[in-house]
């Protein structure tokens, strides 16, 4: 946990990890202890647990008695046909033999929140099949998966070609979101939706058998060194599950590889130099002198998007980009060409 001083406005940051998998999966043998214990390893203040159509991880008793992380404990539901993935909290009811558009107009009339996850899913090999989301003309929910590592990192395997070498480099080959991702995710925001982005792991845990020998990959522990969505709430605010989820829902976060680098001193936002000024997910009403300011802990590409669209880019650690009309606003910013940094919008109404 920090506090951040952004346009002399005190924030409390958050790093956390979304899309964990226990062992209360079908899919997943991580028991929770250690799933705890790594996060704690890794200096994580909350983490969700998304175990497969079930949410028995909230009724554990390292869960009930965890004092010092935040553990958010939802599930991940799916349609028949095993496609349409979702990430729901704030629900206790995993509701079954329904479309993806019935669960997720359900959810949304019963307050729950509700998170597409890895929408748009590739392979080049035949063996993994892709869990793609087609339920395209739904939009009622509150944010989608952006970047999730595994997604992102099966997608590239083909194992007797370069199984070894993407178990033993598995991040090397996690380079940055989809571009379709984040097409559809501007769309939405273009068509009046306030969806918010978040970045996930979707961790599992897995293991490779080689000359009679098991060993795991793509553990907790390894893969809370990676991809983060990291939470701004004002500095009053009582850290809880409630207020975690709410900053999720607004946007009020932005998605990190920390692979690429600890983003320590990094902020961002809009301001006229004034009064006026926005952080992620924050409206802020068009007006002279607007700028985009980022600070970063080392230099990069910053890229100002506008609407979907590269407005301009900067390589440097620190900077401002003029705003000159209305629209939804938001940075991309890549070291080495590989995504480091992606904030959620601000909107210039």
């Amino acid at each position: 946990m920090k506090i951040k001083n952004i346009f002399n406005r005190k924030f409390i940051e958050l790093t956390g990890s979304i899309h964990n998998h226990s062992e209360y999966s079908y899919d997943s043998k991580a028991p929770l202890k250690k799933i705890i214990d790594s996060a704690k390893k890794n200096d994580l203040d909350f983490i969700t647990i998304n175990d497969h159509l079930t949410f028995d991880a909230k009724k554990d008793e390292l869960v009930l008695s965890e004092k010092d992380l935040q553990i958010i404990v939802g599930f991940e539901i799916n349609d028949k046909e095993k496609n349409n993935h979702y990430l729901v909290f704030n629900s206790n009811e995993i509701l079954s033999a329904l479309t993806a558009g019935e669960y997720v107009d359900s959810y949304a009339k019963q307050g729950a929140t509700g998170f597409v996850a890895h929408p748009f899913e590739k392979r080049i090999g035949s063996k993994f099949r892709t869990f793609p989301w087609t339920a395209k003309n739904n939009n009622n929910f509150d944010g989608i998966e952006i970047w999730n590592y595994l997604s992102e990192w099966i997608g590239k395997v083909i194992p007797k070609l370069n199984g070894l070498i993407m178990i033993l480099f598995p991040s090397f080959f996690v380079i940055k979101p989809y571009k379709v991702s984040l097409d559809y995710w501007d769309e939405l925001n273009i068509s009046g939706k306030k969806i918010a982005a978040v970045g996930s792991i979707d961790a599992h845990e897995e293991e490779y058998k080689i000359l009679g020998m098991k060993f795991k990959f793509l553990t907790h522990n390894a893969l809370f060194k990676t991809i983060r969505t990291n939470i701004l709430l004002p500095e009053k605010t009582e850290i809880n599950e409630q207020n975690i989820l709410a900053a999720l829902e607004n946007g009020n976060s932005y998605i990190v590889n920390y692979k690429r680098g600890n983003p320590y001193n990094f902020y961002a936002g809009i301001s006229n130099e004034e009064e006026e000024n926005a952080i992620f997910g924050e409206d802020i009403k068009f007006c002279k002198n607007l700028k985009f300011y980022y600070h970063l802990p080392k230099m990069a590409r910053t890229k100002l998007i506008r609407n979907g669209k590269k407005i301009k880019a900067k390589f440097d650690s620190k900077g401002a980009f003029p705003i000159k009309e209305k629209g939804n606003y938001r940075l991309e910013i890549t070291r080495f060409g590989r995504g480091w940094i992606y904030t959620n919008n601000i909107y210039v109404i």
